[in-house]
């Protein structure tokens, strides 16, 4: 069974990865403490907001719906006949 001992290899291989990286990187509880996650995550939220605000004001997005071409003319084209009484 060759293919399931190339699948075993290429998983050791990736468990291998993950545990190195696992011990490199330090984890959340070793960068954050409660009060200093809170500081980060109110900074983050502030600084989302005021990109946010900063882009909206150099990037527009236009209708593509929207016809240029007859934006002044009036939705019904029959709006000019004038309706006249039957009875």
């Amino acid at each position: 069974m060759p293919l399931l001992k190339n699948a075993q290899r290429r998983l050791d291989a990736q468990r291998e990865i993950i545990n190195h990286f696992a011990k490199v990187l330090p984890s959340f509880n070793d960068l954050f403490d409660e009060r200093s996650w809170y500081i980060f995550f109110v900074c983050l939220t502030l600084f989302s907001f005021l990109m946010a605000f900063i882009l909206s004001r150099f990037i527009t997005i236009d209708d593509v719906d929207y016809d240029y071409k007859n934006r002044n003319r009036r939705s019904n084209p029959f709006s000019n006949i004038r309706r006249t009484r039957l009875f």
